[in-house]
């Protein structure tokens, strides 16, 4: 019996020690899943530089943050955000639901490549459409009886991109082209609605608003974008403004 007590009380130490590594390492916990799981869900590398959160107060900070772009395109990435700040409500973070008070994007720099009829930014929509399918679920479809998809889910209260600036080019400019801003994005109580969302989910939220966004722009500026030499913006458009 003593064997047996001493026995148990080392694996409660050990899970012990495991629980407070993990609480008191969420920095390194995050950066992993992001970059570890990132690639699978918008089929093109995800890097970020720094994670900083704290626990207690469940504010955080994320640095550096680039997405590639799929194979086939030829620009060095998709996005890339300076920072983008993160609150967490700390308590929710042992639940299947984890809540988010806010995520906001400043100053995004978003590459929009065309290549024919399409783009590489609606090539991750589609490859995020895809890895949400496999999955199990669509976000904000799913009716309040129907089961919910495997994983973590979320509800957001608020996600915002604000200032982004978008350059839009094809392979031929190796880079170059058209840079202009395009309306914030402001979404609101992402998930709620159906109980929550995962984090695929909730990117293919983000990317269908951004899409529209600038689309939205690019209507405006259709004689500058011919002048400037990116060609097929309209049919590389079609379809993206419901």
């Amino acid at each position: 019996m003593k064997r047996w007590a001493a026995g148990l009380a080392i694996v409660l130490v050990v899970l012990g020690g495991g629980l407070y590594w993990l609480y008191t390492s969420l920095d390194f916990v995050v950066k992993n899943t992001i970059e570890r799981i990132g690639p699978d869900i918008v089929g093109a590398p995800v890097a970020v530089r720094e994670v900083r959160i704290s626990a207690a107060d469940g504010r955080g900070t994320l640095r550096g943050i680039e997405i590639g772009n799929p194979p086939g395109y030829a620009s060095r990435r998709a996005l890339r955000a300076g920072t983008i700040t993160v609150g967490i409500e700390p308590a929710s973070l042992r639940n299947e639901v984890v809540a988010i008070r806010e995520i906001v994007v400043e100053a995004p720099e978003i590459v929009y490549e065309v290549r024919g009829a399409t783009n590489n930014i609606e090539q991750i929509r589609k490859n995020i459409d895809a890895y949400v399918k496999r999955a199990g679920g669509e976000p904000e479809r799913r009716g309040k009886g129907a089961a919910s998809p495997p994983g973590r889910r979320y509800v957001i209260g608020r996600i915002t991109l604000r200032g982004a600036r978008v350059t839009m080019t094809n392979p031929l400019l190796k880079g170059g082209g058209l840079t202009f801003g395009i309306p914030d994005v402001d979404l609101r109580d992402v998930g709620k609605r159906s109980g929550g969302v995962t984090a695929a989910q909730a990117a293919a939220i983000v990317t269908n608003a951004l899409l529209a966004r600038i689309a939205q722009s690019v209507l405006t500026n259709v004689d500058a974008l011919r002048r400037g030499g990116v060609e097929g913006a309209l049919d590389a458009l079609r379809g993206l403004v419901r």
